[in-house]
């Protein structure tokens, strides 16, 4: 069981991180659809609506009831959200609140914990649930619709696979914070070796099949990430069969997610500066480098460039 001050402090943590991951993958899915599929496109766009909500509150609620690390990890933002923010709002039309993403980058890092506080983060992580549960059944209906053919959308099927499965790992977070468990306990960190390294590879597949074709040299980065982090993930499965191999499996972890992440940096820079040829938008070269952000705290190393 844990305490009131890391029951706080996790929740807040976990919902600055995924609520906006979550608002983002909406706003993806919305972009990705055809004039035909309007509605959906529709529906999309009130998920990004409900979650920059979310998100808002949990902004609010989080200053000053979080900790530096996890402000300084930049996994809730970085030094590029916002011209990422504006060069996606200038290229698609999409609305996008960057006001937001200000406050997020002014937050404070504190432990002014309060009854008031402890009800309203169980609210907040009441509402989350809720929410992504919603948005889980409509990733995985369009999932089905795309595999049968019965809907296009610019996003891949293991895309869609992949933003439902992370949909899906958030739910099970906030289940364990709502039970007082904690969500890093030392033993359970190699179950997140297999979820996050398996993430890191299909973003690394995903980058590849998004550069222009003359991009080779960052297309076969990419894809050597791609196979390095398949057999990382495949190196996982095996550790937790044997307890011995754990803290090796976590170093070669660590080693490869810096590569990684100073990767995704040097791209998400590039594409923001217009020297990178691609389809990819760049909110998702954002995201993805948040991601590997947070990887690293799972991991121990809360690490900012």
């Amino acid at each position: 069981m844990i305490n009131q001050h890391n029951y706080i402090a996790m929740s807040l943590e976990l919902n600055l991180f995924f609520l906006r991951i979550m608002k983002e993958h909406s706003l993806f899915l919305q972009l990705g659809f055809m004039p035909i599929d309007g509605k959906m496109a529709g529906r999309a766009g009130e998920f990004v609506d409900c979650f920059e909500k979310l998100l808002s509150e949990a902004t609010a609620l989080a200053c000053g009831n979080v900790s530096s690390e996890a402000i300084e990890s930049k996994q809730f933002v970085t030094q590029y959200t916002l011209d990422a923010e504006r060069l996606t709002k200038d290229y698609t039309g999409a609305s996008i609140n960057s006001n937001l993403t200000k406050k997020e980058l002014a937050l404070e890092p504190g432990n002014r914990h309060s009854p008031e506080i402890m009800r309203a983060v169980d609210e907040l992580n009441r509402k989350a649930y809720q929410a992504t549960a919603a948005l889980a059944e409509f990733k995985d209906r369009l999932l089905c619709n795309v595999l049968a053919c019965k809907t296009f959308t610019f996003n891949y099927p293991l895309l869609i696979k992949h933003i439902l499965r992370e949909a899906r790992f958030f739910m099970r977070m906030l289940v364990a914070l709502c039970e007082r468990r904690s969500i890093i306990r030392p033993e359970d960190l190699i179950n997140q070796e297999v979820f996050w390294n398996r993430q890191m590879a299909e973003h690394a597949k995903f980058i590849a099949g998004l550069l222009d074709p003359t991009e080779e040299t960052l297309i076969d980065t990419a894809r050597m990430f791609g196979k390095e982090f398949d057999k990382l993930t495949a190196e996982a499965k095996s550790a937790t069969q044997r307890t011995f191999e754990i803290a090796e499996s976590t170093n070669d972890s660590i080693a490869a997610m810096k590569r990684l992440r100073d990767f995704k940096a040097t791209g998400t820079q590039g594409l923001l500066d217009c020297k990178i040829r691609s389809i990819i938008v760049p909110l998702l070269a954002d995201h993805v480098l948040r991601e590997a952000n947070h990887y690293l705290c799972v991991l121990g190393v809360c690490n900012p460039q």
